[in-house]
């Protein structure tokens, strides 16, 4: 199975364009190439990424210490970035709003605190290094190491398949997506494996799913108490995905809050997928 294109990918180009714009720009124009930037982070998907990703940071602390830091000569203020990717880059990004909104000047920051010398190009030149290229890196980074248990991973791409091309595409698809960082992409994978889900109930006893749901349940688990305990899964899985947005929109159904929540189901119902399904595959 190979991995689509990231959904975040289109907007990770976008922020790499920006960079290399602002690069050129002259200091005249380099505050609106800011304004765009700062535009980008509200727009999705990489809005719910980075809200999803990012901590809480006291930034305006931290802003001050760095102007506490400045001596008499210019450019001699330290920016003194935390360790943590996702709390540096959470700064970054406050900075960058901040310039852009107007309220922290830009060529005020730079003589604070971009070295020494006076030429304009240079500090604008400086801010791109120091700023919005480890900005754009770290974005990056953080974009390719959203957590996800390492069974999981390991798990993806390795199902038998079902003899049901339908059922092998969905399971494939919503592995795929489920593997993209961006926050919309689990719930498609969450929605894909719910229909994957439907289909297979289906695939033992055509046109009878109870019948066919109890098949795959014999199969899987001979023992009676197991097998009760599965069953009870089996159902809670199916209501699951009736009473919340997953394959139902009604105004009855509750939407899910957090992409955390996309995350714990996902993995719920994909265990017990591999499970029937290796299952299956052993008879």
């Amino acid at each position: 199975m190979t991995d689509e294109p990231s959904t975040l990918e289109p907007a990770i180009q976008d922020l790499r364009e920006t960079l290399s714009d602002f690069r050129l720009a002259p200091y005249q124009t380099a505050d609106r190439i800011l304004t765009r930037l700062a535009y980008q982070f509200e727009e999705e998907p990489l809005a719910g990424f980075l809200g999803s990703v990012l901590p809480q940071v006291d930034a305006s602390a931290w802003y001050e210490r760095a102007l506490a830091s400045i001596g008499t000569m210019s450019g001699s203020g330290v920016l003194d970035w935390p360790a943590s990717r996702p709390q540096r880059v959470a700064i970054q990004v406050w900075l960058c709003r901040g310039i852009a909104s107007g309220r922290i000047p830009l060529l005020d920051f730079a003589f604070k605190f971009l070295g020494p010398g006076s030429g304009l190009t240079a500090k604008i030149d400086a801010f791109s290094g120091v700023v919005l290229e480890p900005l754009v890196r770290d974005i990056e980074r953080l974009k390719e190491t959203r957590p996800v248990p390492p069974i999981l991973f390991e798990a993806m791409g390795h199902l038998p398949t079902s003899g049901d091309a339908t059922l092998d595409s969905l399971l494939n698809d919503a592995c795929a997506k489920f593997k993209d960082p961006a926050p919309k992409a689990r719930a498609e994978a969450t929605q894909t494996l719910w229909h994957a889900w439907e289909r297979l109930k289906s695939i033992e006893v055509q046109g009878n799913k109870k019948q066919s749901v109890g098949r795959l349940l014999d199969l899987a688990a001979p023992e009676p108490a197991f097998r009760a305990q599965l069953e009870s899964e089996a159902h809670a899985l199916t209501d699951i995905g009736n009473n919340f947005h997953i394959r139902h929109f009604e105004t009855d159904s509750v939407a899910l809050a957090l992409p955390a929540h996309f995350d714990y189901l996902f993995h719920r119902l994909y265990a017990l997928i591999h499970f029937l399904l290796f299952s299956r595959a052993k008879r």
